[in-house]
């Protein structure tokens, strides 16, 4: 017996390095999950500090050849610093009006994190009250509630976002809430699968028996077992919502301010055998993002999934 304690008290990690040996531990068997989050906390910090990082004005055009030029006039202006390469001035060069792109890349990742967190969020809010209460009470309320989502999922998510976008005022919060509408459906339906195994645990099932009303069942006894598909929604869903905001700046479908890497494609395309920079730059950071959250999200459910967990 003491041989066993003290072989378990040389493997376990010093109680003042424990999060530190957790890392580690998470750096070494996922490689790609660590990438990932490292990632992910790039484009947090440039959103975060982006009126301290972004080293010029999103908007900022560079020097014109005429000094009487009036911004947003009719009159014509050559801009001598339009689509430039990188350079120490500009990082990742300038676009065909002279911005800055690195200040667009960074002002987007603002964007496009806080629309991608508002509508998961919002998702996630509605998404698992339905599932948990369609679950929970089953019979015809579930059968009604399935159809009315299966009615909604029935058509292409990028069919809804069109007519919302072309019903609602085109701002940030509609396009958020627009984006958060069409992920409930598949969220509320993981949920959905496993509340109804949470529902017949046996600490439910003590819960209901002593008398607790279904309210309190539901927030308290089934909710926190279901929190793991919950996280795994949003670390991964997340990549998604990025990706549909993007596609609609591309078409021109949503608002054009803040920066958004995907006006930085559209805009750059048109360059992109002359001058690649403004393509290049706002593709890599949509690129980064979506993989970094999608690898970020795998290594989350690898270690959240008791049948995978780490050991």
């Amino acid at each position: 017996m003491e041989v066993l304690v003290a072989a378990a008290a040389e493997v376990a990690p010093p109680r003042r390095l424990g999060w530190l040996f957790l890392v580690g531990r998470f750096i070494r068997r996922k490689p790609l999950g660590a990438f990932g989050v490292a990632v992910v906390l790039l484009m947090a910090a440039l959103a975060a500090g982006a009126p301290w990082l972004s080293r010029y004005d999103a908007e900022e055009t560079f020097r014109v050849a005429n000094p009487s030029y009036v911004p947003g006039s009719m009159q014509p202006a050559e801009r001598l610093d339009s689509r430039s390469g990188p350079s120490l001035k500009h990082w990742f060069g300038t676009d065909q009006f002279g911005r800055d792109n690195y200040s667009r890349v960074v002002w987007g990742a603002r964007r496009s994190l806080g629309v991608g967190l508002g509508a998961l969020l919002f998702a996630i809010i509605f998404g698992t009250t339905i599932g948990i209460v369609s679950a929970y009470f089953r019979g015809w309320f579930d059968m009604l509630v399935q159809r009315v989502m299966d009615s909604i999922q029935a058509f292409p998510a990028i069919l809804i976002l069109l007519l919302l976008v072309s019903l609602t005022e085109r701002n940030l919060i509609t396009l958020t809430m627009g984006l958060g509408f069409v992920v409930i459906t598949g969220a509320q339906r993981i949920v959905r699968s496993a509340v109804l195994s949470a529902r017949e645990d046996p600490h439910v099932e003590a819960a209901r028996a002593i008398g607790c009303s279904p309210f309190r069942l539901m927030a308290v006894h089934i909710l926190p077992n279901v929190a793991a598909p919950i996280i795994i929604i949003f670390s991964i869903g997340i990549a998604g919502v990025i990706l549909a905001e993007a596609a609609l700046a591309f078409l021109g479908l949503a608002p054009i301010e803040p920066p958004s890497w995907g006006m930085m494609l559209d805009e750059g395309r048109r360059y992109m055998t002359s001058q690649p920079s403004t393509m290049l730059a706002g593709g890599a950071a949509i690129t980064l993002t979506v993989m970094g959250f999608n690898l970020a999200g795998d290594a989350l459910r690898d270690i959240l999934d008791p049948r995978i967990r780490l050991t």
